[in-house]
């Protein structure tokens, strides 16, 4: 069985036990998958079957999209706080993989956090009965949080730990027997770390920084608490799309030129960036008024998509060069 992802995206509902969540944590991991061919798209919604008897999401069109059923993971532990205060996260963490047109995985992981209903610690069916929820117990400032979780990046983590809950439903997906464990291409994983601050009528926005770690982007949103499904739904797009800027700039073109340089043909690369991976350049500016507005302010002051079209005039350039040059030159 399968759904559109617009049916998937109504179901993310944010809980509320009479408590908003005042703040949005989440992870964003995206990789080749580890098969020399693309996927079809019936073997994208088996691949993404990661829970049997749950519904896969599906949508064809503009890209073909497939999310697996949502994993639950609980979680007690200490929240790390910047400057001062300290808190303790207690809940669970909703995490799902992503596979874009058969080619590209993304997993990912997110929390809402909402001040705790009780001072003491409750029984685990009180907090299943709220997932992708934590409360927290103790009273840090939310600003100290974020900052905390923003600023926890070298593993292992020190508080709430979302980058092995996503990197370990990647593992989950590229282990699979359907996969022959081979790429195309040889390119890192690019990670987004994201954190979003939620309040009743506040109007969405993003501000987003590379980090000093290599393949790290850090994003701080605002927004309602309604909006928390539509900016995790931002942040997957934009890591998507870094991770094809990323890959064609910092990987595919220089790799190419050197080749040409040591006479060696690099064709391959360039055609599978042209077949595979330019097609997939598609701004979710078409899911919703509040999406578009976060893009184009996102491209107002990265202008990515200027960026990616300047890179695939390169790779034409550099594939017509090769097509010219004399075959025993390779």
């Amino acid at each position: 069985m399968s759904r559109t992802t617009t049916d998937r995206d109504r179901n993310r509902t944010v809980h509320d036990d009479g408590t908003q969540p005042w703040l949005g944590f989440g992870e964003v991991r995206t990789c080749l998958i580890q098969n020399l061919g693309t996927l079809s798209p019936s073997a994208s919604v088996a691949l993404m079957q990661l829970t049997p008897g749950s519904p896969v999401s599906k949508v064809d069109r503009p890209v073909r999209r497939v999310v697996s059923p949502e994993q639950v993971t609980g979680v007690d532990c200490r929240l790390q706080v910047a400057r001062e205060g300290r808190g303790r996260a207690i809940g669970t963490v909703l995490s799902h993989a992503v596979v874009t047109n058969g080619r590209i995985l993304q997993g990912t992981a997110y929390v809402a956090l909402s001040e705790a209903t009780s001072k003491e610690r409750r029984e685990w069916r009180h907090y299943l009965r709220h997932q992708g929820v934590v409360e927290v117990l103790g009273s840090p400032k939310p600003h100290n949080i974020v900052d905390g979780y923003l600023a926890d990046v070298s593993p292992p983590a020190r508080g709430l730990d979302l980058a092995s809950i996503s990197d370990r439903i990647i593992d989950e997906v590229q282990q699979s027997d359907t996969l022959n464990h081979t790429t195309a291409l040889r390119a890192s994983t690019a990670v987004v770390r994201w954190a979003a601050t939620l309040a009743k009528d506040a109007k969405p926005t993003v501000g987003i920084a590379k980090s000093d770690l290599p393949n790290l982007h850090v994003i701080r949103l605002s927004g309602a608490p309604d909006d928390l499904p539509m900016l995790i739904r931002f942040c997957e797009e934009f890591a998507l799309h870094e991770w094809l800027l990323t890959t064609v700039q910092d990987v595919i073109v220089p790799r190419a030129e050197t080749d040409i340089a040591r006479d060696r043909d690099p064709l391959d690369s360039l055609l599978f960036a042209l077949n595979e991976l330019v097609p997939l350049w598609m701004p979710p500016t078409h899911l919703s008024p509040d999406m578009k507005a976060l893009w184009e302010a996102m491209e107002s002051r990265t202008h990515y998509s200027r960026l990616f079209e300047r890179q695939v005039a390169r790779i034409r350039d550099l594939r017509d060069q090769v097509k010219i040059r004399p075959p025993r030159r390779f």
